[in-house]
């Protein structure tokens, strides 16, 4: 049987990980690992913040440690201060300032109205608030493509009581699964997309990372995903195989894989295909050294086509990643172009039987 909405989650927060990859920490591991020192955990609700400040310590805006008894810990990689500041995160992650709040929207994370510090926020309290936000939406008549972040947060306190609300967390989740569309006053757009991207994501890490049949996994992401953003998840499981997969919603969260022992299964048509499975891969977990990413792709699977591996290698490419997502054509012939010097490079490609080539490792 589907495990509820509330199961995945579950599970899915009480295995977040904060340390994806050790060897070639990318920005977005680097974040995490430094939103983890913060030892109130993620936030999850005003409801549930203690006042837990350290009488002994207290943190400076420029990052130092100052002690009780005035002297002062020079804030360096091995220090882990217990609240996040600009200047710590800065400090400690080596990014721009673009890229590292594009990390931050992503996870999400928000700055704290009183003291300015970084907080993740936990994937099922992220969850409950934008199904609150969606709820309202129906409820006032609103339109998802048109969300007025103080206006929906004005409706949530007056729904909920609105004592333990913060506004910087509606903005964070409606950024995170919105586009904006007006900047003053923040108006943001719900992208049914991102919502299940980032579904899908807690799905697999709730799982242990296991292999998903694709027709379970689709209903499982279907059980948790809003009713009314539905209509953005292809149901049809014989689609998502070795070509459909790379252009899905999991595209650079898993890849295609048929077991020898693969049930043949029928469509409605009476043509047969087996059953496809998905196995996770997280594309934010993978080196971000192009040679060493590759070698690591092929470790995990000795043979990719070409459409299967745009996905684990389009981010190594220095372009504008809003213009890459948009599908803008100079950008996405750059990122080709680069992606196939790489092949050439690292690659050996070999016709398939069907006519499409397939990539084994040249690197030793």
């Amino acid at each position: 049987p589907t495990d509820s909405c509330a199961d995945i989650l579950l599970r899915a927060s009480l295995n977040q990980t904060f340390e994806l990859q050790k060897t070639q920490p990318q920005i977005r591991t680097r974040v995490l690992e430094v939103l983890g020192w913060d030892g109130r955990g993620p936030f999850r609700g005003a409801e549930f913040e203690q006042t837990a400040d350290d009488p002994d310590a207290e943190q400076s805006d420029n990052g130092d440690i100052h002690m009780a008894d005035g002297s002062k810990d020079v804030s360096g990689r091995d220090q882990k201060p217990d609240r996040v500041s600009d200047a710590v995160l800065k400090s400690h992650v080596q990014a721009g300032d673009r890229a590292l709040h594009r990390v931050l929207a992503e996870l999400p994370a928000f700055r704290e109205p009183k003291g300015g510090n970084w907080r993740i926020l936990d994937p099922g309290y992220c969850m409950d608030l934008l199904r609150l936000v969606l709820a309202t939406q129906v409820e006032r008549e609103w339109s998802p493509d048109a969300l007025d972040a103080n206006d929906v947060f004005r409706a949530l306190q007056c729904d909920t009581g609105g004592e333990f609300l913060v506004y910087e967390v509606v903005e964070a989740v409606l950024a995170r699964f919105g586009q904006q569309v007006q900047a003053l006053p923040p108006v943001y757009a719900i992208d049914s997309a991102r919502v299940a991207k980032y579904l899908a994501e807690q799905i697999f890490a709730a799982e242990d990372m296991r292999t998903w049949p694709v027709g379970e996994f689709l209903a499982a992401l279907r059980a948790t995903m809003p009713p009314q953003l539905h209509k953005g998840i292809a149901d049809d499981s014989e689609k998502w195989n070795s070509m459909g997969i790379p252009t899905s919603v999991v595209r650079d969260l898993a890849y295609a894989t048929t077991p020898i022992d693969a049930h043949l299964l029928y469509s409605a048509d009476g043509i047969s295909y087996h059953l496809t499975y998905l196995a996770p891969l997280f594309r934010s977990t993978l080196p971000s050294e192009p040679r060493v990413r590759m070698q690591r792709l092929f470790d995990v699977k000795p043979r990719w086509s070409r459409l299967e591996l745009q996905p684990y290698l389009e981010d190594l490419v220095d372009v504008d990643r809003a213009l890459l997502d948009s599908g803008d054509s100079k950008t996405l012939e750059t990122v080709n172009k680069t992606i196939d010097t790489w092949l050439i490079k690292f690659g050996r490609g070999v016709k398939s039987p069907g006519g499409q080539t397939v990539y084994s490792s040249r690197l030793k």
